[in-house]
């Protein structure tokens, strides 16, 4: 019980930092809209010297995740390769929704219902986990689907509750807005919503374990620098300085737009390490950080199927970044797919979180 307060106290700091410094703002209105719909919004305009910041991070990140002898990884023996198996039937299956679907979604036919054709999201990334796990799989032999369908089946709810918090965190920041649902009813939105809201962590998860059936990831993040222990006090010292970026994102919601991606880590993971929860930043004690960065590779490697698959899809979303609007990506300025990498990491604690919370026993 004292372990799932303190869960539940991580999630007050998730939420409510923000809605105090909204209600002090004036934004109540903003807070409580149904359904909460987005436009958009000019923000501050393009910067080449903060573009040329965000830029260089998000290349230090990449040079850490494809070259990690260069910042004192050592590389560890190669475990030998995983036999290989039959494609399993669920992974054709996938196959052929992600033809059909993206196909409806790109073709903009004119004899295609107007249902079928604003609801190609769900069926198209169901195609895409279906396969992604079929193909860790035929790598591995075991995959979330074939280890537990029930717990498989646990992620979609768990996304759709998660990306609905990240909705509410945008209605500050209003960093992205979704075309073509300005006709919708407030049911039929929040209905059709939550259901591509739910693919989001079976998608990079699924993602991310194919990635651990490659031996170079295992040889190449298994042996880096350790990272010393924190304290009692400093988790909870982490957790208060992860609700003081909520109000910096609440009130200062342009120049600390980026702490969207940086500031629930700093309240889930030390909010986990109290209630006895390894995470992906319990491994780097002993130098591990294989979970951490195939987390991050795989929520990079969905964001670049995120982006191409919306950018000729309808409805679609839009990006309003402040400073960083040049050289996109699909809808997404080059700078901002910087922002996948953390939100791996993020999903897992998110999900280890509600496993914690809603759980009992083994179950």
């Amino acid at each position: 019980m004292k372990r799932r307060l303190i869960i539940l106290v991580a999630a007050v700091l998730l939420v409510g930092p923000l809605w105090g410094v909204g209600l002090w703002r004036g934004l109540g209105r903003l807070l409580c809209e149904f359904p909460p719909l987005t436009q958009y919004v000019e923000h501050a305009p393009f910067s080449v010297l903060w573009f040329f910041v965000f830029m260089v991070l998000a290349l230090g990140a990449v040079l850490v995740l494809t070259r990690p002898s260069w910042f004192g990884f050592k590389k560890s023996a190669s475990p030998d390769a995983p036999l290989k198996h039959r494609l399993p039937m669920w992974g054709w299956v996938g196959c052929v929704l992600i033809a059909v679907f993206w196909t409806l979604a790109w073709g903009r036919f004119t004899w295609l219902p107007d249902f079928v054709r604003e609801n190609t999201f769900f069926p198209l990334w169901l195609g895409y986990i279906l396969t992604m796990d079929a193909l860790a799989f035929r790598r591995a032999g075991t995959s979330w689907l074939s280890r537990s369908p029930r717990i498989f089946l646990a992620l979609f709810p768990a996304s759709a509750l998660a990306w609905w918090y990240f909705e509410f965190v945008n209605r500050f920041v209003q960093n992205w807005w979704y075309a073509g649902i300005a006709e919708y009813s407030a049911g039929y939105y929040v209905v059709m919503a939550s259901l591509s809201f739910s693919t989001v962590f079976p998608a990079i998860f699924t993602t991310r374990e194919w990635l651990s059936t490659f031996p170079w990831f295992k040889a190449a993040y298994r042996n880096g620098p350790r990272c010393p222990s924190v304290s009692r006090p400093g988790l909870m010292a982490l957790m208060a300085a992860g609700a003081g970026l909520f109000v910096l994102i609440g009130f200062f919601p342009v120049p600390f737009f980026f702490l969207t991606w940086l500031a629930p880590l700093l309240v889930l993971v030390p909010a986990l390490a109290l209630a006895g929860v390894s995470t992906p930043f319990t491994d780097l004690r002993r130098g591990d950080y294989d979970l951490l960065f195939t987390l991050a590779l795989a929520a990079l490697l969905c964001g670049f199927f995120w982006e191409m698959w919306n950018v000729h899809s309808m409805p679609k979303w839009q990006y309003t970044i402040p400073y960083v609007q040049a050289l996109h990506v699909f809808e997404m300025p080059l700078p901002g797919y910087a922002g996948y990498l953390p939100f791996g990491p993020i999903c897992w604690c998110m999900w280890l979180g509600m496993k914690k919370l809603f759980s009992s026993g083994d179950r």
